[in-house]
């Protein structure tokens, strides 16, 4: 059993990173649904002359009712609705000091990868009696729950935009269909 998690947390891990490289460096379709600001220079003007600290940021943003009444608090939270219906809505993740190590990020999208194999191989081997297609077709069951998870509730509530949402859903879901292949043979319960 040990042995078995191993060689699926280590090659199921390697086989998603593989597939997570493809799919980013070399299919090009998460670009094609992620748009540049036209007038980029002067959004990260904005961002810098405002000291925005690293964070994940929402506009219009929660406003401060800490030391209001009961009414006030109520005022400020209809104005914001009231902005949101408005529009323009904005969450973003600014790192105000730039990307970091290209090295490090690919590190820990390694481990990570490797992470959710373990986690996905444990699964696997509480399943009994499948044949090697349903275990391929149970983890890229997983893939594609894991995309409706983390996917569908920021399309709905932040406005990711439906192309950008299908294709990492798809992503997710093709991701643990092609770990899937290796950590079924690996993994067999």
């Amino acid at each position: 059993m040990t042995k078995k998690l191993l060689l699926g947390t280590i090659l199921g891990g390697l086989t998603a990173f593989l597939w997570s490289t493809l799919s980013w460096e070399l299919l090009g379709w998460h670009e094609k649904s992620v748009h540049a600001f036209p007038n980029e220079a002067e959004v990260a003007a904005a961002l810098k002359s405002g000291a925005v600290p690293s964070g994940v940021y929402l506009l219009p943003g929660n406003p401060p009712t800490e030391g209001m009444s009961a009414e006030q608090a109520k005022a400020a939270q209809a104005a914001l609705v009231e902005k949101m219906q408005a529009g323009p809505i904005v969450f973003a993740s600014v790192r105000s000091s730039g990307f970091g190590s290209f090295p490090r990020a690919m590190t820990i999208q390694l481990l990570s990868e490797m992470g959710a194999a373990f986690l996905l191989t444990c699964l696997l081997l509480q399943t009994t009696g499948l044949s090697y297609g349903r275990r391929v077709a149970f983890l890229a069951t997983a893939g594609l729950a894991a995309g409706v998870i983390v996917e569908i509730p920021n399309w709905n509530w932040w406005g990711f935009s439906g192309a950008y949402t299908a294709v990492n859903v798809a992503d997710f879901t093709l991701m643990w269909l092609v770990a899937g292949l290796v950590i079924a043979k690996v993994a067999k319960p």
